[in-house]
């Protein structure tokens, strides 16, 4: 007969449950509905009959804020180590690192330990200084599977170190040396898969790692398909066995803790079909501070829970999740496009800020260069100073004979101004009316002004840059009064001529 049952779990039906049997999928057995199958349905029936994107966004934002009484002491102490210096791990389950003293046993990663003894590794996306301290953690707690759930770099900005080689070489890190044994794979997309081997210095172990990179998954928001994320959680957890999975992202509390709460509500659901999802996500922020950072995330948790189920068989899929399904997508894609026009407008605005400050270096360059200019100038300058006063200096230190030599030397006599004679000590000749005495007057003028003459000119032979200067010399008597005798002969014609032409004037 037909049944409508599970393919997990054969234990006996619970009476007290009220089952949707269009929820099961249909098969031929004889055994009976098992109870945390049965616990599977119903939460999900309850969850999608309610499920509206504002409701669900709207119960995420009341418990935001949330924040379990943890210290974080330890954490906050090495901030050089973190990553974000307001992501912080708390001290009661932080991962304290072996073979390491106390003042150097810390990373920023977490332990996260499901109900059903599965052990989750949450950390940050290591950086630059951290590497070492990752591998270590990987080697010490025997970790054979890492989740990467972000890419190297995001919008132009840095959200993980690159700690192993991707082109196949060999690099040390630390007491520890990477290098990887099978080339990167994508076993389904967006999903690549690189084996990787990690050997400590002085030792013969070897130890492998399954590194699984999911790499089209926005920081803030979620992918829109389910079905990737839930087909690398099976094969995580099947190739991990009993080991303890890293799970890291960026700041390892986003993304890695979504990928962490899918197995915690899975085995929280099969245990108790009345868990809300909100205590799902108290839950995982007492392991993890700051655990699911979006609204968006939040939904695509829900999501990927009812899709586990779908996908073993517990739930069948219907229009319901279809519908929230879609709802989800229509969400997520306006949300993205928003967060992704709103990080071009930054990077445009980065673009610009950095154009701008490139200018500012450009002027400052062309300053720095006009004021070394100016500067070698100034000490061209006081060099050509020094040296004059330097052969200053030399000319002013003679020896003293030749001191002496110059005193001796008659300094030349400079010739004083002539513009007026000099009557105190060089009387004018005054002599007497009579002929005799004028004719004498003349005489010595003549000598007089031949003898200046010929001093003028001794002068300028002694000294070439003595101006040459005209001195009138003064006219004698006789002089006198022949210029006053022509003058008086000049205006007794002009009257004359005015006397004539008066008599000579016609009348009318």
């Amino acid at each position: 007969m037909k049944q409508l049952i599970s393919n997990q779990e054969d234990v006996p039906q619970a009476n007290s449950l009220k089952l949707d049997k269009t929820q099961f999928v249909e098969v031929n057995s004889d055994e009976k509905l098992s109870e945390k199958s049965q616990n599977c349905v119903t939460w999900s029936q309850k969850t999608l009959k309610a499920a509206k994107i504002s409701k669900i966004t709207q119960e995420f934002r009341d418990c935001k804020e949330y924040k379990p009484d943890v210290k974080t002491s330890v954490s906050e102490k090495m901030s050089e180590k973190n990553r974000y210096n307001h992501i912080v791990c708390a001290n009661e389950n932080r991962v304290v690192l072996k073979d390491r003293d106390s003042s150097n046993d810390y990373i920023h990663a977490s332990w996260m330990e499901m109900p059903d003894g599965v052990q989750f590794i949450s950390t940050q996306g290591p950086i630059k200084n951290t590497i070492t301290d990752f591998w270590h953690m990987i080697y010490t707690e025997k970790c054979s599977v890492i989740v990467m759930l972000c890419q190297y770099v995001e919008d132009e900005q840095e959200k993980c170190q690159k700690y192993f080689l991707e082109n196949g070489g060999e690099k040390e890190y630390g007491d520890y040396k990477v290098k990887i044994v099978e080339k990167t794979v994508e076993i389904f997309s967006p999903v690549k898969v690189t084996v990787l081997q990690v050997q400590k210095k002085n030792s013969s172990t070897k130890h492998l790692v399954h590194h699984y990179w999911y790499h089209d998954w926005h920081d803030q928001v979620a992918p829109l398909d389910p079905a990737p994320m839930i087909k690398m959680y099976k094969a995580v957890i099947k190739k991990a066995g009993s080991k303890p999975i890293v799970v890291h992202c960026s700041a390892g509390v986003g993304r890695t803790a979504t990928f962490v709460g899918i197995h915690l509500g899975y085995v929280m659901v099969r245990e108790n079909a009345s868990v809300e999802m909100v205590d799902i996500l108290k839950r995982l922020r007492k392991m993890r501070l700051g655990a699911i950072q979006s609204q968006l995330q939040y939904v695509y948790l829900i999501i990927l829970i009812i899709h586990l189920f779908i996908e073993n068989k517990i739930v069948k899929r219907d229009e319901l999740f279809e519908t929230l399904l879609k709802k989800y997508a229509d969400v997520t894609r306006k949300v993205t496009k928003a967060i992704m026009d709103e990080e071009e407008r930054k990077q445009r605005q980065r673009k610009k800020e950095e154009a701008k400050e490139a200018k500012e270096r450009e002027k400052e360059a062309q300053w720095e260069k006009f004021r070394d200019r100016e500067r070698e100038t100034k000490k061209e300058n006081d060099k050509e100073k020094d040296k004059e006063k330097d052969t200053k200096k030399e000319k002013e230190v003679e020896a003293p004979a030749l001191r002496e030599d110059k005193k001796k030397v008659p300094e030349p006599k400079t010739l004083e101004s002539p513009s007026k004679p000099n009557w105190k000590r060089d009387p004018p000749f005054r002599p007497s009316r009579r002929p005799s005495a004028i004719l004498v007057e003349e005489k010595t003028s003549r000598e007089g002004a031949s003898k200046y003459e010929g001093s003028i000119a001794e002068e300028r032979s002694r000294n070439p840059k003595q101006k040459s200067v005209y001195m009138k010399w003064p006219t004698s008597s006789k002089e006198k009064r022949s210029k006053h005798e022509t003058n008086k002969t000049k205006m007794g014609k002009k009257n004359t001529m005015r006397k004539g032409a008066k008599k000579n004037r016609p009348t009318y």
